[in-house]
């Protein structure tokens, strides 16, 4: 057979191949959207029954975030500090707490998670605003992190750690300003190393709205519209230098906040 009608047919059947490929991808982009549009019916349905309505947005189906064992690693700790403080020396207080001594201030971390840090005047300016600046200070560290609230003052700002860029709604640092600078970080932090757990069976947004529907009819949780739903993290510190991170859905309502784990679909946090 010529060479160039070979080549002919294998790019034909190369070109069937892209089709065939390209109508299986869109075919199942139109199915999911199916889907995630039935299942957000179905909810709306729901809700309704019970006298409650929902920002659309907050009815779009999420996966659970994945459940983590953090441990606590010396030497990444000092690295995290020393990017805060200087180059920083360490000292064994005993009790698993550790205190150092940098170039730019000092700082003393505990098994617990939590952290006291003095900065030296001017070692870190306030550069565009107070939060700018307490974010740019934590991402040289390589912590994650996202704003408590967003209106903040500009002589102290809190930010709620995150991990896959979820929050870890009881991991929260603080920062106050004195004198255009940082001065003082307090708080608690996560530890320096994740292992994932099995989360197998945990809530997803949909199951986890279908619980809240329980709670309101049951625990007699009472509101009138949903405005968000989103997941995130507490952490549990299991015992010195090792903590649990529990992932956890924050369900805003128009009368206050429901915080519903994941795994037991216990109420973990409730303002109403």
């Amino acid at each position: 057979m010529d060479s160039r009608k070979l080549e002919r047919i294998l790019i034909g059947i190369l070109l069937l191949l892209n089709l065939f490929l390209l109508s299986a991808v869109l075919l199942d982009g139109i199915q999911d959207r199916r889907s995630r549009r039935e299942t957000a019916q179905t909810l709306t349905a729901l809700l309704e029954e019970s006298g409650i309505t929902a920002d659309a947005r907050a009815l779009t189906p999420r996966a659970c975030p994945t459940k983590y064992t953090l441990t606590r690693d010396l030497a990444s700790e000092k690295r995290i500090v020393s990017k805060l403080i200087g180059s920083a020396e360490a000292f064994d207080r005993g009790g698993n707490i550790f205190s150092y001594v940098g170039t730019k201030g000092k700082a003393q971390l505990r098994g617990s998670g939590e952290l006291d840090m003095l900065l030296d005047t001017g070692a870190a300016p306030v550069r565009g605003s107070a939060m700018r600046t307490a974010q740019r200070l934590l991402r040289r560290a390589g912590i994650g992190a996202t704003p408590v609230e967003e209106g903040a003052a500009a002589d102290a700002v809190s930010l709620c750690c995150t991990c896959d860029g979820c929050p870890v709604y009881n991991a929260v640092l603080s920062f106050d300003f004195v004198g255009g600078s940082v001065r003082m970080v307090s708080g608690t932090r996560l530890f320096d190393t994740a292992a994932a757990e099995d989360s197998t069976g945990l809530m997803d947004s949909v199951s986890v709205l279908v619980r809240f529907l329980g709670i309101v009819r049951d625990e007699g949780f009472i509101c009138s519209r949903i405005e968000s739903v989103t997941p995130g993290y507490l952490q549990t510190v299991a015992r010195s230098g090792e903590a649990e991170l529990a992932p956890v859905w924050r369900i805003v309502t128009d009368t206050g906040v429901l915080m519903i784990d994941a795994e037991t679909g216990k109420t973990e946090g409730r303002l109403s």
